[in-house]
């Protein structure tokens, strides 16, 4: 019995080396369309067999500037992103930003939501990279834990339009209604798009938003303030 488990271990690992891993990722990483389907799908299948093709594949194909790369990763993984967890919290931490942005990409894509204790501690370190910032909040925004709120409330003003835009939004997802009254204003921000995620983010709250609202409209003589306020209250937003 020994015997024949030391020769399947051995067979694992010889079957998952790096060099066939390589191989497989050849075709793994190649557009799936067309007659590419199914090979790229045995590829994938084949290569998720490998109990280290998680660590492989972040200290290799990660960070590469790869699109084609990186949408493999995501729909390998996208309906098992579990055991990719502890890899992604070491990149995030890690001082290398291309990686970073890569995994900050699958962690939007899967909306993995067991690792905002390590999105928060990042927030910080990016303040001057606003495409960065702005990937972290909004994964904040998909962990549906509203204690991560208030780490966003001071984004909401920033100068960058993205790093608003995914701060209003991510506090709309997240309901933090302690962010109403500083959401109502951006009613009246002059880039359209902030206007009208402001809208959306306060419908995502309208339980307790809209009697803000009126409030505000009462000592209000801003029309443009006073028309997105109506669409808000009427729940006439455009999008989500």
């Amino acid at each position: 019995m020994d015997n024949r488990i030391s020769a399947n271990m051995i067979i694992l690992f010889i079957s998952c080396s790096d060099s066939l891993m390589e191989r497989l990722w050849k075709t793994a990483s190649l557009w799936r369309a067309g007659e590419n389907v199914k090979k790229v799908d045995i590829a994938r299948d084949s290569l998720k067999k490998c109990p280290q093709v998680v660590p492989w594949l972040f200290n290799n194909k990660i960070g590469k500037r790869d699109r084609f790369a990186l949408r493999a990763i995501r729909d390998m993984f996208m309906d098992n992103y579990q055991r990719t967890i502890p890899y992604l919290k070491f990149v995030l931490l890690s001082n290398d930003t291309l990686k970073v942005k890569d995994a900050l990409y699958l962690v939007n894509e899967w909306k993995v939501k067991e690792i905002t204790d390590v999105l928060w501690q990042l927030l910080s370190r990016y303040d001057n990279k606003p495409h960065i910032l702005s990937s972290i909040i909004r994964a904040i925004g998909n962990s549906n834990d509203s204690n991560y709120g208030k780490y966003l409330l001071e984004y909401i003003d920033n100068e960058d339009e993205l790093v608003r835009f995914r701060a209003i939004q991510s506090l709309g997802k997240l309901r933090y209604y302690p962010s109403i009254p500083h959401i109502i204003p951006h009613l009246k921000d002059s880039l359209f798009s902030i206007r009208y995620i402001s809208c959306y983010a306060l419908n995502e709250m309208r339980d307790s938003s809209l009697k803000e609202i009126e409030k505000f409209l009462k000592v209000s003589n801003d029309e443009l303030f006073n028309y997105f306020a109506y669409l808000t209250i009427n729940g006439n937003c455009l999008f989500k």
